[in-house]
This record gives structure tokens, sequence and C-alpha cells, in this order.
């Protein structure tokens, strides 16, 4: 209509918000403690590091960095000290997680804002993307550091977007990395894109003082680790039986899992039944239906062994479930792809900009990075295939998803568009617990 007055976006990004926080703390409230990844070993991390200061060895998540449980485990004592009792103090820890996850959905708006200014499709579009990632709103119901170093490694990204127009802006940035890399070693793909972005954009100014921070910040803990349990400190596990010879000496990395781990699509079970132990160690689509449901059942449903034929299998969920579950699968299509489409014109259009090439350059490097980590620990029942693992890349997802729907004009926008809120207003019935 002539005239008319666009509406302001800012009250568009507040609803995103408002949106992340009710979802969030309805879900903390609701979604069992004791249920998410590991949730016992991450519990334990955290009530013995405070107030006891003990680290576990060689025991639950020895190989996790400790900053997550000191934040947790200090916010589970606080609220013990003011009479919570302990079973609610751990959900006291767990909305932590919702500051955090608000906090990545303004840094990722503005990370946009600052790169596109004026071209708030591609801010609102990737806000909206990372509040209804399934992964992320499962992730951060749980009791576990994913949300944590998701927030870190965008507040880096931030940062170094900042770094390119004020140097100022580096001894944050190197803070930021270091302190990533206290939370889960997966930081290390976001440390590589920022120092690989700096470099390209030779900013050499500011990489001593990034690299240093970078590196001297988590030291300790690697230099403990190396010492403690020898090998590589960032994930000091012995390699498993599947990547081992039959004399017992460790396979080449490359000989540790078979050819359909890397291009199997997992067809049509990826659609029909994604959930376990449906395409049991292929990469692709145990990944996808990480990202859009509950493969391994810590959200929709809980994995059951029954005895079939003489052997221990895995029970499907029940029908209504498995129809969720479907449901997801096929509505994580239309986004998936625009994410893909949208990081393929950005890595090519942003060839000659580093501070946008960062954003490309993030899940290029941490799909290598994730194929590295599951390919070098093989196990029997695939649990290295987490999706939540690459949660550190969803800014950078996030970001090529607004930047293919800005690219969308006319008719095809307006279709997209009504798909994606139907896609929106479906995956809201599954993100919200129960």
């Amino acid at each position: 209509m002539a005239g008319a007055r666009r509406a302001d976006p800012r009250l568009a990004l507040g609803a995103i918000c408002l949106f992340v926080v009710v979802l969030g703390l309805w879900n903390v409230a609701h979604y069992p403690p004791y249920k998410g990844y590991d949730a016992s070993d991450h519990i334990a991390y955290a009530t013995g590091l405070v107030p006891g200061g003990r680290l576990p060895h060689d025991t639950g998540e020895y190989y996790t960095p400790p900053g997550y449980y000191a934040l947790a485990g200090s916010a589970v004592w606080i609220a013990e000290r003011l009479g919570v009792n302990s079973y609610s103090s751990l959900r006291v820890a767990m909305g932590l997680n919702v500051l955090l996850l608000l906090a990545t959905v303004l840094l990722v708006a503005r990370i946009a804002s600052e790169l596109w200014p004026g071209r708030e499709r591609i801010a609102l579009g990737a806000a909206a993307f990372v509040a209804l990632l399934p992964v992320a709103v499962e992730s951060e119901a749980m009791f576990h550091p994913e949300t944590l170093s998701l927030f870190l490694s965008t507040l880096s990204l931030w940062l170094c977007i900042r770094t390119f127009n004020d140097p100022r802006y580096a001894v944050g940035l190197g803070v930021a990395l270091g302190a990533a890399q206290l939370v889960r070693a997966f930081a290390l793909w976001t440390v590589a894109a920022v120092l690989l972005a700096l470099l390209l954009g030779r900013r050499f100014g500011v990489l001593v003082p990034v690299v240093v921070l970078a590196v001297l910040i988590p030291a300790p803990w690697y230099v403990h680790q190396a010492l403690t349990y020898g090998g590589q400190p960032t994930f000091p596990q012995p390699t498993t039986k599947q990547g081992r010879t039959a004399t017992g000496t460790p396979k080449p990395v490359y000989e540790r899992r078979p050819r359909a781990f890397y291009v199997d699509p997992g067809l049509p079970d990826v659609l029909s039944a994604p959930y376990r132990p449906h395409f049991l160690n292929d990469a692709l689509p145990t990944t996808y239906a990480g990202v859009w449901g509950d493969y391994f059942g810590a959200w929709a449903w809980i994995p059951k062994l029954v005895t079939r034929g003489g052997a221990k299998v895995i029970a499907p969920p029940k029908r209504s479930v498995r129809q969720r579950l479907v449901l997801q699968s096929l509505l994580g299509l239309l986004p998936t792809l625009l994410a893909i489409g949208g990081w393929v014109a950005l890595l090519g259009a942003s060839r000659r900009r580093p501070p946008r090439l960062l954003l490309a350059l993030l899940p290029l490097l941490g799909l290598l990075g994730f194929l590295y980590f599951t390919v070098s620990y093989p196990t029997p029942d695939g649990d290295v295939i987490k999706a939540s693992y690459m949660l550190t890349t969803t800014a950078g997802w996030a970001i090529c998803f607004g930047y293919a729907l800005d690219r969308l004009r006319g008719a095809t926008w307006r279709l997209t568009a009504a798909l994606l809120v139907l896609c929106a207003l479906v995956d809201l019935t599954f993100i919200v617990y129960p």
C-alpha cells in the first residue's frame, strides 16, 4: 500500500527474543535434568568441581575442559545455599543456557546488521533460524556445555568482525577464543576460522595478541591433560576397538570408517524413520536427523532395548513420536537447502571481503573438524556423530540462511516465506517440551 510505513525490524527481533526466553524457561522448567546427553556425568563434574575443586579422572567427562562446569557448579552451589533443593538447583544452572541462547540470537542479528546494514531480512532470518533450530533448543534445555560453547564462538565471530575496523577489539577477541576452548574442544573450529579470516584480511598486527591470548588462556588445561593422560590433549581417549586392527594397533585414520560413512544419504530412512538404529554410523543422515529431530532419543523419546530373535535391539518410538520425528525430518529440508545455498553464494561473493568470508569459513571448517573427530573415534553405537557437536557453527549457518532469504524476490520469496512460516509452526509443536 502506498505510503504505508514499514514495520520496525526491532519489534520483530524483540518478538524473537521474547520467544527464546519464554520457550527456554518453559523447557528448563519441564525437561528432566538427568535426561540430557550424558547428564549424570556432566552434573557429577559440575558439583564435584564446585565447591570441591575435583576434576574427574579417566571417567565421565574427564576429557572436557572445566569452563562450563565451573559456571554451572557455581550456580548449583549458590542456589543450594539460598535454600533451593538439590534437584531444583540443577534447573537454576540449566536456566543460564536461556540467557546464553538469547545472547547468541542478539549477536547473530548484530553480526548480520553490521555486515549488511539496511538488509533486515538477513538479520531477522538468521535470528529466527537460531531460535527455532531444534538442536539448539534441545541443548539449551540440558545440563550441558554446548550452549555456552555456542555463545562464546558467536561472541568471537562478532569481536573478529569488530577487530577488522578497530584493532582495540583484538584483546577481547583473544580472550573469547581462549575462553571458548575452556568449554569445548569443538571451539577450535571457530579459532581456525577467525585466524584464517584475519590472515586473509592481512590484519597481521592484531594476529599476535589474538594468537597469544587464544593459546595462553587454555594452555594450563592442555598441559594438564597431556601430562595426565599423554598423547594429544584435546580429546585424550584411546583409539576405540573399531579403530584398531586385529592385532590391536591403531588403524590409519582414513581406514577407520567405511565408504558408506561418508556418502550414504540414508534414504529413505532419514525421512521415513529418522531415529536409532536406522542408518547407524552413516554421517550425513545421522547428523541431519540430529539437527532437526531426536535421532539418539534424548528429547522426544527414550531408546529401550528389547529382545527379538534372541538379540537385543532398540525398540522404535511409539507411533505418535515416530510421526513427529518424520514430520521434523521433512520440514528440515527447506531451511537446510536455503542454508546450504546461502553458504555457497556467500562463499563465492565474499572472497575479497574477509569479515563476510569468516561466516562462510566457519561451516566449512566445522564440517571438516567434525568429520575428522567422528572418523578418528568410531564407535559401534555411532554416538560420536551427535549434531550438537557442531553447534558452534550455528551462527555461520544462520547467517547463510538469512543471506539466501535476502536474495529471493517476487513470487519465489512469497512462496518460500509462507512455507517457512508453516515449518516454524510445525517445529514449534516439537521444540516445546514435552
